[in-house]
């Protein structure tokens, strides 16, 4: 069950959460609070507990990788995808759109910092999302010779964490893009039409797509025009600005201390 690359990294990451414990009581933290990762009680030195927290926590993901492709080993995963024999590895023929991905978070990151943390925030966790699903396609494009196997043992590695991750990203770049622009809008009118035509050009775009089948390379190309979308109505709303948002209860209390100091 264990590769012999999975048991070194799950053993590394025993020790460095071992030493943390022992680094956090050292340095004033509390037994539940380094067994609890802070969650009940101190920990003690923030830094030096974080960074071997860090070093447990990446070791350990690691080596569930290297348990779950079996080190990229070509028989073991032939096995895995039910096929006879390993066959010879061949150079990857997909094209990959992690680049592009990654350079959109380089520039979400780019964008945060001078304008906006938020943006920032989503630039990083871009860039880590990118990082993994980059290093996973690379090693499922070469774990056997036939790419149908590959694909079949990417999609069953990967989807489950895949769809609501990607998701959740997507997401998360509308909504941060979308309210920057409706921040900046002139009026509350304006931040009520851009809504419904936004939400009638993703309701549109996704009806067409279901009834024409539109091929993969089309709704990449429609999904990247939105990205860039998104991202310059943001670059746009944060350069302009939050509107003056006027707030009645603010104004109501005000009026009222005047009232009270005329009597």
């Amino acid at each position: 069950m264990f590769t012999w690359g999975s048991r070194n990294l799950l053993t590394i990451g025993l020790f460095a959460y071992i030493g943390a414990i022992i680094h956090g009581i050292s340095t004033g933290g509390g037994l539940i609070g380094t067994l609890s990762m802070g969650y009940k009680g101190g920990v003690g030195d923030h830094v030096g507990y974080t960074i071997l927290i860090g070093l447990a926590f990446v070791a350990v993901l690691l080596g569930v990788m290297a348990i779950a492709t079996r080190e990229g080993q070509s028989e073991d995963m032939s096995v895995a995808a039910g096929v006879d024999r390993a066959l010879a590895v061949r150079p990857p023929m997909n094209p990959t759109y992690w680049a592009p991905m990654g350079a959109f978070g380089v520039a979400c990151i780019a964008l945060g910092a001078a304008v906006s943390q938020a943006f920032l925030i989503l630039g990083l966790v871009i860039l880590v999302v990118t990082a993994m699903e980059w290093a996973m396609t690379a090693w499922s494009d070469r774990a056997t010779g036939d790419p149908e196997v590959n694909s079949v043992i990417r999609a069953r590695l990967l989807s489950p964490f895949e769809v609501p991750m990607l998701a959740l990203l997507g997401i998360a770049v509308v909504v941060l893009g979308l309210s920057r622009v409706l921040l900046a809008a002139p009026s509350k009118t304006a931040s009520t039409t851009i809504v419904v035509l936004v939400a009638a050009s993703i309701f549109g775009t996704a009806v067409l797509f279901a009834k024409s089948r539109a091929s993969r390379a089309v709704m990449s190309g429609v999904l990247a025009f939105g990205a860039v979308a998104v991202l310059a109505g943001g670059i746009v709303g944060a350069a302009i600005g939050e509107r003056e948002i006027e707030h009645h209860g603010e104004e109501h209390s005000e009026e009222h201390s005047e009232e009270e100091g005329e009597g």
